[in-house]
């Protein structure tokens, strides 16, 4: 993006998640993205970034370095500034967990088609809660007052049903029973006493169908049902190189966290993706040490991880802000699906850990229930509306019928 246009404005009459949801329904078709956070002893931290309206976007395709993809993608160098400029001039997306594999030198999985995403050039916007102030970047001057107007002119947001973090999403369903599971925290714990490894996160999958529901009320349920560091909310949408695809999350681990000054790059562009890179690496979903324990794992899983364990957030010329993706929730092919894992040694119970693993999963899959919930809500007030209407139109209706009952007969009485 060679240039520019920014603009601040007063934000005291909306709120990030009503902005972001006008701008998404404003523009559908099109990829966006919400980043909020709520760092520890805080309900909601200082900043909050969505984007929309993203000119370009692009897949890190298996069988490569994802990182040498990314930093072959940043764009020229850009000088150190307001935030939102940044953000708009930075790569917004995920990597894959699976990317370790390529970095690892570990099998990749037969249906990987690509091990990350990423969008740019996004008209953004940057709340800042602490001046109570809205910061617009954009390509044009057109596009900074487009997106003013339309983030007060979206259709009325309902409410979200109280989320119940105890509830569970409709017809869920997991690829490995308990039972399943537990055999293979058993076989782990046996490589691990042959000395194959210390030790190994083993993941498994739950999923359940759409049912209608809308999935930024999976982030919103998120929100108050796992509040955390690195709250993220990125759509998507269908390509002809990718299916659509909309993730929903809440993390309290960091990768990256870098910013650019005027004393020198190091903290930004290249230097941000080889930390990056070192991160994932040893990041807590894989085990130790690292490349025994994720090409153990890959041996003992089912499918590729994708979303889970994998990274999340920009990366740019003038820093990154990146976390690990873990309490994710992606929607893909019509289902919703999250993932997690458990840290097995060489004394861990199969049966506590299956346990360990279906509790870790209630917020997030709490979180599907609720946008469930959401749409029934939805669905019942309407067709209440639709009663409503229907009733009024027939009392209406029989009203003047009567009322041409009347005036046929008082014509008939005058002709008498």
């Amino acid at each position: 993006m060679s240039s520019l246009v920014i603009r601040t404005l007063p934000a005291d009459h909306v709120t990030p998640v009503r902005a972001y949801a006008a701008l998404r329904a404003q523009s559908p078709g099109r990829s966006s993205f919400l980043f909020e956070s709520a760092p520890s002893g805080e309900r909601w931290g200082r900043y909050a970034i969505l984007g929309y309206r993203a000119r370009s976007e692009s897949i890190l395709p298996s069988g490569f370095d994802p990182f040498e993809s990314l930093a072959a993608d940043l764009a020229a160098p850009s000088e150190p500034g307001e935030l939102a400029a940044r953000v708009s001039q930075s790569m917004v997306g995920f990597l894959c967990y699976d990317a370790v594999h390529q970095l690892m030198g570990v099998e990749p999985w037969p249906t990987e088609v690509y091990l990350g995403r990423t969008m740019s050039e996004a008209t953004v916007v940057v709340f800042d809660s602490a001046a109570q102030t809205m910061t617009i970047a954009g390509a044009s001057q057109g596009a900074v007052n487009r997106c003013a107007w339309e983030m007060s002119h979206g259709p009325e947001q309902q409410s979200l049903p109280t989320p119940d973090p105890e509830a569970l999403p409709e017809h869920l369903e997991t690829e490995l029973t308990d039972e399943a599971y537990a055999a293979k925290v058993a076989a782990v714990r046996e490589h691990i006493a042959a000395g194959a490894a210390e030790e190994v996160v083993l993941a498994r999958r739950f999923r359940a169908p759409l049912r209608g529901a809308d999935p930024f009320d999976v982030y919103r349920a998120l929100r108050l049902l796992a509040p955390s560091q690195h709250l993220y909310f990125l759509d998507f949408a269908e390509s002809p190189f990718a299916p659509g695809l909309t993730i929903a999350g809440a993390s309290g681990e960091t990768l990256v966290r870098a910013e650019r000054d005027e004393a020198g790059p190091r903290a930004g562009g290249a230097s941000a993706i080889e930390a990056a890179r070192a991160a994932l690496l040893a990041a807590s979903a894989i085990g130790a040490p690292a490349a025994r324990a994720s090409a153990l794992a890959r041996k003992l899983e089912n499918g590729p991880r994708k979303i889970y364990g994998g990274a999340i957030g920009y990366f740019g010329q003038a820093g990154a802000d990146v976390a690990h993706t873990l309490g994710a929730v992606w929607l893909e092919h019509g289902y919703f699906e999250m993932m997690t894992g458990a840290r097995i040694g060489n004394g861990s119970d199969p049966d506590a850990e299956a346990e360990r693993t279906r509790r870790d999963a209630r917020g997030p899959l709490s979180a599907i229930r609720a946008a469930q919930e959401a749409r029934k809500a939805r669905d019942a007030a309407e067709e209440k509306k639709a009663a409503a209407e229907r009733a009024a139109a027939e009392k209406a209706a029989a009203e003047k019928a009567a009322a041409g009952d009347d005036a046929a007969r008082g014509g008939e009485s005058g002709a008498a």
